[in-house]
């Protein structure tokens, strides 16, 4: 009775056995390789996800390639740079598998496994970085730095992954270190740099202060000289035009006293004014024109006096 049983659990766990090496799973991230006695062709490639068979036990083998994006960290590294410096670098790769055309059976025989394709990639990462030593120091460090494009360099370094069927998408550098002797001359290199740069701009002050200095005052020279001149022609005119008034009144004096101490009347209480004054100041003294008065300030003749009455 036992055995048939056995039998029967014989078969079952054969049956078992041989699905389980007649079949194989893809996952939609996954690319995989079917090889039949060890041998690849186009057609080994399988990039469908899903369930695939093959031919049970070692008549086909399946490597499973995964395509999705990795990152490859390099070691601290010395370099020099191309003014002498020292510095230490490290560094990161983003790489992956290309799924289209011949890279994964490629990637494949060049490495078989992603191991090792990363110890093979890590030896050309370190070799391509290289590329900085082509840089100077201040090329790689400070505000205008060049690093983006010695990124692109190393990444350009590492293109020829691409025909093992690795696409190298980006590189970057996450450290950048000095050694303690490189940092001291650094920092008095920066120093001295600065303090010729500060140099530089306050004699370029000085000197746009002086120019500024040497326009304004041209400026105010020709000014001062058009302002001048233009006073003299103004005092020739009104002198000219004073003349012709001097002349006439000269023909009678006391009548142009009498106007200008009418002037000066009028001036003074041309608004709500209030004075208290002796009538012998002039030209107050015109009020009383027939009292004599003991100043000596002139008056208009009585002629004069009872013409403009």
């Amino acid at each position: 009775m036992r055995r048939p049983i056995v039998i029967v659990l014989g078969f079952a766990i054969l049956i078992i056995l041989l699905l389980f090496s007649m079949t194989y799973t893809v996952s939609f991230h996954e690319v995989g390789i079917q090889s039949r006695f060890g041998e690849t062709t186009e057609k080994s490639i399988v990039r469908e996800p899903g369930l695939h068979f093959r031919l049970p036990f070692f008549a086909d083998s399946v490597a499973i390639i995964d395509t999705r994006l990795k990152i490859q960290q390099s070691p601290l590294e010395m370099l020099q740079t191309a003014d002498g410096q020292q510095i230490v670098v490290k560094a990161f790769l983003l790489w992956q598998v290309e799924r289209e055309g011949m890279s994964p059976l490629q990637f494949y025989r060049a490495y078989g496994t992603t191991d090792v394709a990363k110890g093979a990639i890590d030896s050309q990462f370190r070799d391509a970085l290289t590329v900085l030593s082509a840089y100077t120091f201040d090329e790689l460090t400070g505000e205008t730095n060049q690093l983006s494009k010695a990124e692109g360099d190393i990444l350009a370094k590492l293109s020829t992954l691409k025909q093992t069927g690795i696409v190298p998408v980006s590189v970057g550098i996450n450290r950048l270190l000095l050694p303690p002797k490189t940092t001291t001359a650094v920092l008095n290199r920066m120093q001295a740099r600065r303090d010729t740069l500060a140099e530089q701009r306050r004699a370029k002050g000085t000197a746009d202060a002086e120019a500024i200095r040497a326009e304004a005052l041209a400026k105010h020279d020709k000014i001062m000289a058009f302002a001048s001149h233009r006073a003299e022609d103004i005092r020739a005119e009104g002198e000219a035009q004073a003349a012709e008034y001097l002349q006439e009144m000269g023909k009678d004096e006391e009548l142009a006293i009498f106007l200008a101490c009418l002037d000066a009347v009028e001036t003074a209480l041309s608004r709500n004014t209030t004075l208290v004054l002796d009538s012998d100041i002039a030209p107050w003294h015109l009020l009383t024109p027939n009292e004599s008065n003991s100043s000596g300030i002139p008056k208009p003749a009585q002629s004069n006096i009872d013409s403009n009455k």
